[in-house]
């Protein structure tokens, strides 16, 4: 009796398949568009489509797509990636709510993002710094990290070795001048940025820059410069891929990224790329290890970073890092977290903020000249400057022109935040793990906070700076979740500056074009093309 029910049921499920399966797409999208009408907090923003959001609206440059959405919906506004809602605000007061509070007790932003089932796969919601959900564990890594790099000693070491690298580079770009060769400035600043992040963090030299003058075969011509990490470029790459990954994780649903046509591919390329970097950070940390417990207590170690915390809370700990009641020594997890926050936040950013600011500068002829004046001013000569910490701080104008290159262009546009319980934002209600979206370039450009916009012009952040709206140019976040690594990225960006006004004249290849960018997560200078020579020339 059971089996015949059974039969004619499945008889009439075959007879009407595709009527079957037509009712469940009706129903799906009417209870779909039933809910998003529905929703409470109707913020303004495109209207997404079922299982795809506003997917096919954003295409491959966010960065433009949220240009489009800001100029048709405001300052405050919704977009959907799959059915995950995200909100974006471009406005001081919106900005001052969400990022205002400076402690953990008193912001109900402090996580930086919702919840997140492809930022556990990359392994950071609960690890590391940048992306991590657990407050205690947040909170011990970071203090970690900052009193790491944060340190005196430290930044008077890292500048050295920011100098030292910097000449380097510089005595490739002056052969390169002399046959006449362009520099492509972006993929050396990316390799710049490498050898300068992994040898400070390491104690162990990479040379990516090397790599990269004897990849341009050049008359023959090769560095005699040899690094201990190999692969200095594709480890960069890797680093590139793995920032990537963040935002398409973020962004993605799982059923998106595990079944749709070419966002599984994308799925699977950057996970194996986690695994490798996961892979490359176990075996620094244990060659590390064995090479402390192989050297006597009495011989001095070297300070980098990977040192300084394999010896944390043990006999050999010098820095007394305090931490709280955290009193045990870091496990390899926790070492391999903090060490890939280090290489995805310092290899990045501060490389792409560079490329900006050379591309700035070349086309800004007068800026570049009142630079080479304050380096006069500072360090009464232009022939190898002596740079120090406490010289950095004299630099003001240098400071003034990488905030107007962050302004202009930002090389994270957006900054996300997600509220730990119901909150009002504006008009509106923003429900718990919602994350919010701080476009940081559309409000860094906006005519209303910032006169002529268009112009690059240092001088706003010098005697105009009480001029500008607070909270409308944020360039390190604010607060609890504030870059941590800010004080050490300055140090480097102004050897690098003070070096090149120093020692080159440049001039950009295409001067009347605009930069050009590819956005992945962080916006990347790509094309920024310069001649060069050195100054005894003119």
């Amino acid at each position: 009796m059971i089996l015949d029910v059974i039969l004619k049921l499945l008889y009439i499920i075959k007879s009407n398949i595709f009527s079957i399966i037509s009712l469940t797409i009706v129903s799906y999208i009417t209870n779909y568009y039933i809910q998003y009408f529905t929703r409470p907090s109707k913020i303004p923003g495109p209207l997404p489509l079922p299982l795809f959001g506003n997917l096919f609206s954003i295409g491959a440059d966010l960065v433009a797509a949220v240009d489009i959405f800001h100029r048709k919906y405001g300052d405050i506004y919704e977009f959907y990636m799959g059915n995950i809602r995200n909100v974006v605000i471009c406005s001081p007061d919106l900005v001052e709510q969400v990022w205002g509070p400076s402690s953990i007790k008193n912001t109900k932003f402090i996580m930086r993002n919702a919840y997140s089932e492809g930022v556990d796969e990359l392994g950071l919601g609960t690890k590391g710094i940048v992306l991590n959900r657990n407050l205690d564990s947040w909170n011990i890594n970071r203090k970690f990290l900052i009193q790491s790099i944060s340190a005196p000693q430290f930044l008077r070491e890292a500048i050295k070795l920011s100098s030292k690298i910097n000449d380097e580079i510089f005595e490739y770009w002056k052969f390169m001048g002399k046959e006449g060769i362009q520099v492509e400035v972006s993929e050396w600043m990316n390799a710049l940025g490498t050898d300068i992040v992994v040898t400070t963090a390491t104690g162990k030299r990479m040379s990516s820059t090397a790599d990269l003058f004897n990849s341009l075969n050049i008359k023959g011509e090769k560095s005699k410069i040899y690094g201990i990490w190999k692969d200095g470029l594709k480890f960069t790459e890797s680093i590139y891929v793995y920032n990537e990954s963040m935002m398409f994780m973020m962004l993605f649903s799982p059923f998106l990224r595990r079944n749709f046509p070419g966002l599984k591919s994308i799925n699977k390329k950057y996970l194996d790329n986690r695994d490798k970097i996961d892979n490359i950070l176990e075996k620094m940390i244990s060659e590390r290890r064995k090479e402390i417990e192989n050297t006597p207590l009495d011989q001095p170690l070297e300070q980098d970073i990977l040192t300084i915390l394999l010896v944390t809370n043990t006999e050999r700990d010098l820095n007394k890092i305090n931490v709280g009641k955290f009193d045990e020594p870091l496990k390899n997890d926790q070492l391999s977290s903090i060490l890939r926050e280090v290489f995805t936040g310092g290899l990045d950013t501060t490389s792409n903020t560079l490329s900006f600011v050379s591309y700035y500068i070349a086309q800004n002829r007068d800026v570049y000249l009142k630079m080479r004046e304050e380096v006069l001013k500072v360090y009464g000569t232009l022939d190898n400057p002596n740079l120090t910490l406490e010289s950095f701080e004299k630099l003001k104008y240098f400071e003034a022109v990488i905030n107007e290159s962050i302004r202009k262009f930002p090389t994270l546009s957006f900054m996300p935040r997600a509220a730990i319980e119901d909150v009002k934002l504006g008009e509106y209600v923003i429900k718990a793990d919602t994350t919010v979206y701080t476009d940081l370039k559309i409000l860094s450009n906006n005519p209303k906070y910032f006169k002529d916009p268009e112009k690059f012009n240092p001088d706003r952040f010098m005697t105009d700076k009480e001029s500008i709206v607070k909270y409308s140019f944020i360039p390190f976040g604010n607060g609890a979740r504030m870059c941590p690594g800010r004080v050490w990225a300055m140090a480097q960006m102004k050897t690098y500056l003070v070096k090149l006004v120093s020692t080159f004249d440049i001039e950009l290849v295409n001067k009347n074009t605009d930069v050009e960018y590819k956005y992945a997560t962080a916006n990347r200078p790509i094309n920024v093309n310069i001649y060069i020579k050195t100054r005894e020339e003119n």
